[in-house]
């Protein structure tokens, strides 16, 4: 009722007959509720149906001005509704039960006697958990179910929920707290009291008598539960062996393996977190819910503690966290009543008695407790193996058996969960936290460097080698978690720089600026080596790069690059010089900058020879020469080069390296670039799905080729297949890279010119308008990117018979292209079939068009080849003119015929020609 009263007050105590009105109005609500109802409801006088309640909850949570969740609110009303129900039934069975045993009331009725069992709380979700316990108990193995996961993760509660949704079933229910070994002789001889079993002279006997009394069937349908058990062996003396159902909750999972049936129960489900805060807490919004639950873990005992807690101080959620992130131990401390027991005491105490016990084992979780709160492998922790971590740390990592008895005790403990096979385990967040309020200061400072060995020792190096990315992926939060950028030994600033290029290779080039910028302002402070902070300066630039920002990228790679020249110590011809310097080459291709990319190539070609060892670095230079080959339009170079590149990385790489895959995608560039698109369209169809097997769907490469493949399916004719890729590669790429990354906008123009080939002139104009402000805005209106999004769109213009628009954009950009790229180039040759088709379409211009057009045509034979799907369709449009000045240029069918033997019979190019359209030229540059 009180919680009922906040969401009237919330709703602005609307008038009763208001709020009824409101319901009966709405379409939504499971029945009416009537004015005098309402009134009911809110003053508390009656426990009205619950169909009633829900009512005027799903109302109150409309009106309110907290804007509150309405399902979640209705979830939470109704818990507390079900609860206060059950109260009332219970009661309404207790006063039958004192009844007469001749009155009707209290005839054939069963109590199940619940000896200890304790009462039945606020219980969020674990559906699933609950249906597995039941299905387990209704296949009669002999077994215990054993609910087993680490401390607060809500073992005891779910036995009790199950216990009391189950409490027909049974007719006796019995509790018995197995924390205390020496205590569950005497919790049993209670249960032999309820059942009139006699007590022998000897507890041991006594419950000898009990079991026989159980396992004989005679007891009737009962159910024991074993809380908080030791190992099996202890326990065993104590459990039934049959006649009824036994759950079992522990911490110890590895001794209870094979002795019953095991059901882990883990943290909540972030949706089960987020309910249980709002449910319980004092209006906690769904963002803060959020937070907390992130910060808390999910586990479910800090949950409710904190709710707990939040709920008595009504402190504002926002209030809270920020106390629970800053002084998070301190928080976790503090008492509520109805929890007793608190995250820090649960944990403080296992970890007190685990010192006792080992001081290695605790000294491992120790060092754990600065590492991420993830599964860590075994096999990361010998990797550190030898490298003098301090006693007696280095003795357990440096012996299997020592290893896997303090992991064990980890587990035994409930201080971190250990996977089935014993080679994995997990510390939660909140384990690690207490853990560390724990250490005294020269204890800290042990721990945090032990981590920081073990992650420097366990790097794998070669970032470039896609066989050491998993290693990589299994370091990745380490680094981050345990501080390494603030080490000063040199193997553990070699670690977080592989780390660097790790992420920008792997597809996370975000996560590598971030981690870039941060050691960067680190390292500048604690005066690291001149050349790992180089090093580090390269990452960032190559991580600016692949994230979109060129111009940043730019500056950086300038001012690098003049400082590691300039540097006696290092030159030009060091291996960062001449790693800068091929960044410094794609950045030339992204700004349009095609002959100073390609003079820097060639450069770096005289520079650098093919050795053992360098494989990489020479290969990768060949690519990135082939790639300017590619943006000047020199396709043919660039195809050589490439398949020359794509057999080297194959024999020094293998098949499936990431490197070996992208050169057989830049063969199909080559190739599209060629005019010869069928072929262009088998190799992506052969590399592409091996691609995504080895990297991923959104990994960059595979995102190029999808591309890629959308291009030649729709330059083969096969529409429909190039909607749906281009379409969908759209979509990825704008969800993976910035807004104005050249991949993004690249993949927006294909979609965009796929759509003008299928006829979806308005969609295709729409993109076309607002590629070329981005491609204006982060390039500038001369960059050739630019330009070529200008061409595309006057094709659309055309299409709409907006010729004069078409004209004027057309006119501009051909003057801009033959300026900055020249007029051989592929995409003036574009520009100028563009203009030429704009001529033709206006009045008077007939002649100025054919001139155009013949002119045109003689310089793409020459450039792009008299094959070349693009030159052939020149050659119709000036046959389509019916202009015959130029006798050397093929008659109108001839070329006609010629384009069906290269495209296809059907080719819808074709049969527009045929149809007396003129051929159009769009335009897709590659990747640079």
């Amino acid at each position: 009722m009180a919680e009922l009263q906040l969401l009237y007050r919330a709703a602005g105590r609307p008038a009763y007959r208001k709020v009824s009105d409101a319901i009966r109005d709405r379409h939504d609500m499971p029945d009416t509720v009537s004015h005098e109802t309402v009134s009911a409801i809110i003053r508390g006088a009656v426990l009205p149906r619950w169909i009633k309640v829900e009512c005027v909850v799903r109302q109150l949570a409309a009106m309110a001005v907290t804007r509150p969740d309405p399902e979640a609110e209705v979830r939470r009303f109704h818990l507390l509704w079900s609860s206060e129900d059950d109260r009332q039934r219970e009661r309404d069975l207790t006063r039958s039960a004192r009844q007469p045993t001749g009155s009707p009331a209290a005839h054939g009725l069963r109590r199940p006697i619940g000896e200890g069992l304790p009462p039945q709380g606020l219980f969020i979700g674990r559906h699933e958990l609950l249906d597995r316990v039941g299905a387990e108990l209704a296949v009669q193995l002999h077994m215990p179910i054993v609910l087993h996961g680490p401390a607060g993760m809500g073992k005891t509660h779910l036995a009790i929920e199950y216990a009391h949704r189950h409490r027909g079933d049974y007719d006796y229910i019995w509790w018995v707290p197995a924390e205390q070994f020496d205590a569950t002789p005497a919790e049993m001889t209670r249960i032999a009291d309820h059942l009139g079993v006699p007590r022998s002279r000897s507890v041991q006997q006594t419950v000898r008598t009990l079991l026989n009394r159980l396992e004989s069937g005679t007891a009737g349908r009962w159910l024991i539960i074993f809380d908080n058990a030791g190992p099996a062996g202890e326990m065993a003396p104590f459990i039934p062996s049959s006649g009824g159902d036994v759950i079992v909750t522990t911490r110890d999972t590895a001794a209870w393996r094979g002795r019953g049936r095991l059901i882990d129960v883990d943290v909540f489900q972030r949706p089960e977190s987020i309910e249980l805060l709002r449910t319980r807490g004092h209006r906690i919004s769904q963002s803060d819910a959020e937070r907390l639950a992130e910060v808390l873990g999910d586990m479910p005992l800090a949950l409710e503690q904190v709710a707990a807690m939040q709920s008595y101080t009504r402190t504002p959620a926002g209030e809270y966290l920020a106390h629970l992130e800053s002084r998070a131990a301190a928080v976790l401390s503090q008492e509520t009543a109805g929890y007793p027991e608190t995250v820090a005491s649960a944990f403080g105490l296992a970890y007190d008695r685990l010192r006792q016990e080992s001081l290695g084992a605790a000294r491992l979780l120790d060092m754990l407790s600065f590492l991420a709160a993830e599964p860590i492998p075994l096999a990361l922790l010998r990797r550190a193996g030898g490298t003098r971590l301090p006693d007696p740390l280095g003795r357990i990592v440096d012996d299997q058996t020592e290893l896997e008895a303090a992991v064990g005790r980890l587990g035994r403990f409930g201080l971190a969960r250990v996977g089935d096979d014993a080679q994995r385990l997990q510390i939660h967040r909140l384990v690690q936290l207490i853990v560390r309020d724990a250490l005294s200061e020269s204890e800290l400072r042990l721990a945090r460097a032990s981590a920081h060995r073990l992650i420097s020792v366990a790097n794998p190096g070669r970032p470039d080698d896609q066989v050491t990315w998993d290693l990589h992926s299994q370091l990745r939060r380490h680094v981050r978690v345990c501080g390494l950028v603030n080490s000063a030994e040199h193997a553990a600033r070699a670690a977080v720089l592989d780390q660097i290029r790790y992420l920008t290779r792997s597809g996370d080039p975000h996560e590598a600026v971030n981690l870039a910028q941060e050691v960067l302002a680190i390292w500048s402070r604690s005066g690291a080596p001149v050349e790992q902070t180089y090093k580090a300066r390269r990452g960032l630039v190559e991580a600016l790069t692949e994230v979109g920002r060129y111009d940043e990228a730019t500056v950086a790679a300038d001012l690098l690059w003049q400082e590691i020249r300039d540097n006696p110590d290092f030159g030009p011809d060091h291996e960062l010089a001449i790693d800068i310097a091929i960044r410094r080459g794609r950045l030339y291709r992204i700004f349009g900058r095609y002959r100073d990319a390609l003079a820097l190539e060639q450069d770096l070609r005289s520079r650098v020879r093919q050795s053992p060892g360098n494989e990489a670095r020479f290969l990768h230079g060949r690519n990135n020469l082939a790639a300017s080959y590619r943006q000047l339009g020199q396709f043919a170079e660039a195809l050589e080069l490439d398949r020359v590149v794509e057999q080297e990385r194959r024999r020094s790489f293998g098949s499936t390296h990431n490197w070996t895959l992208l050169s057989g995608s830049n063969i199909a560039r080559d190739l599209y670039g060629l005019g010869r698109y069928a072929e262009a369209l088998e190799t992506m169809e052969r590399v592409l799905p091996q691609t995504r097997r080895e990297l991923g769907a959104r990994h960059d490469y595979v995102l190029l080729g999808n591309r890629t493949l959308a291009m030649a399916a729709r330059k083969c004719g096969d529409l429909d297949r190039a909607l749906a890729v281009s379409n969908e590669n759209q979509k990825d790429c704008l969800s993976t890279y910035p807004d104005d990354h050249e991949a993004a906008l690249a993949s927006v123009m294909t979609y965009a010119n796929t759509l003008c080939a299928s006829g979806q002139f308005t969609k295709a104009w729409d993109l076309f308008t607002m590629i070329i402000y981005r491609y204006r805005r982060s390039f500038g209106v001369r960059n050739p990117l630019s330009l070529t999004a200008c061409i595309n769109l006057g094709i659309v213009l055309r299409a709409q018979g907006e010729s004069n628009k078409a004209f004027q954009i057309d006119r501009q950009t051909l003057a801009v292209l033959r300026q900055t790229v020249g007029p051989r180039h592929p995409y003036t040759l574009a520009a100028s079939l563009g203009l030429a088709n704009d001529l033709a379409m206006l009045p008077g211009e007939r002649e100025s068009a054919a001139a155009l057009l013949a002119d045109t045509w003689h310089v793409m034979r020459q450039v792009r080849g008299a094959e070349h799907p693009e030159t052939l369709a020149c050659a119709v449009n000036y046959g389509l003119l019916d202009a015959r000045d130029d006798r050397r240029i093929p008659a109108l069918g001839e070329s006609l015929s010629r384009l069906e033997e290269v495209l296809g019979a059907g080719h819808p190019l074709v049969s527009s020609l045929r149809q007396g359209q003129c051929g159009e030229c769009d335009v897709e540059p590659p990747p640079t």
